[in-house]
């Protein structure tokens, strides 16, 4: 084993996507925590604008964002664009696809597990309904777009650099799942309720990663995210399930469709369906763009 170890060192791959990725958690992290001190000593209370949740959410993304542009300007030294947002003609399509895929499959899971007896589905629209439902699909929208940049923009093609492709996957994975839980990381590996959502997560990480390699650009992870996104958060917010059976891993522990093993088949196989979403006329259109 140890052979194998320092063969691995000094006849495998670069270790300098591993550099940029410390570095980059090392610059957020003393970011975040110099913010932390500044507002606790400005205001003398926590103002929740570092919490992984509410308000918070929005102050981190914003920094995701900024440190990216940071890394990929000054360390890459390539365009913001370079990450996979070029545009070319039909790149609102691919995102739009996406989306309803993304959406779609969520209502039919949704369905699915209605009719399994593990939610109660509650279909009911008024106009705050509509209204709540647009400002959640803009959110999701936002959402998906700074994780994808992030995660499938940054971290992955850096990786890639000087990485199997399928070990740069794996490690943005690991990371996607950590993001999903920050204050206590531990408990992916010592609570199953969070156990299954790492499962959940790093199988999703996976179907993103690949629509992502398979189109060239995140127009298409964004669109199938964002859609995902926009229908867990609006089925919940707007109260259209009730939750039956929350003890169900087979279909989602409390009705949260990434703590299921279906869900993660499913996740997996649709892989199979990317290669439809993807028309040569968009791919020829991206490769005239980058040319």
């Amino acid at each position: 084993m140890p052979a194998l170890f320092f063969h691995f060192v000094y006849n495998g791959p670069s270790m300098k996507s591993f550099l940029k990725v410390g570095a980059f958690v090392l610059v957020l992290g003393a970011v975040i925590a110099l913010l932390d001190v500044t507002v606790t000593f400005f205001f003398h209370k926590d103002l929740g604008l570092l919490r992984h949740s509410g308000v918070g959410h929005v102050t981190f993304y914003v920094l995701f964002v900024l440190n990216v542009l940071l890394f990929q300007t000054y360390v890459n030294r390539k365009s913001f664009s370079s990450l996979g947002l070029e545009r070319y003609p039909g790149w609102p399509m691919t995102v739009f696809k996406g989306w309803i895929v993304g959406g779609v499959a969520f209502v039919a899971y949704t369905w699915i597990m209605d009719a399994a007896g593990v939610v109660d589905l509650r279909l009911r629209y008024d106009v705050g309904q509509i209204v709540l439902a647009l400002v959640i699909g803009s959110s999701a929208f936002a959402i998906a777009t700074t994780e994808e940049i992030l995660f499938r923009g940054f971290f992955l093609q850096t990786m890639l650099e000087d990485l199997p492709k399928w070990l740069a996957i794996g490690l943005t994975g690991v990371i996607f799942v950590f993001f999903h839980k920050l204050g206590r990381i531990q408990d992916f590996l010592t609570v199953p309720y969070d156990m299954m959502l790492a499962g959940g997560i790093f199988c999703l990480n996976i179907l993103l990663c690949i629509s992502y390699l398979k189109s060239k650009t995140l127009y298409l992870p964004i669109g199938i995210h964002s859609g995902l996104v926009f229908a867990k958060v609006a089925f919940r917010k707007l109260k259209l399930i009730e939750v039956v059976e929350p003890n169900s891993f087979w279909f989602g522990l409390e009705g949260d469709a990434r703590r299921g093993f279906l869900a993660w088949i499913l996740f997996l196989s649709g892989i199979l369906v990317l290669k439809f979403l993807i028309t040569d006329r968009e791919r020829k259109a991206f490769a005239h763009k980058r040319a």
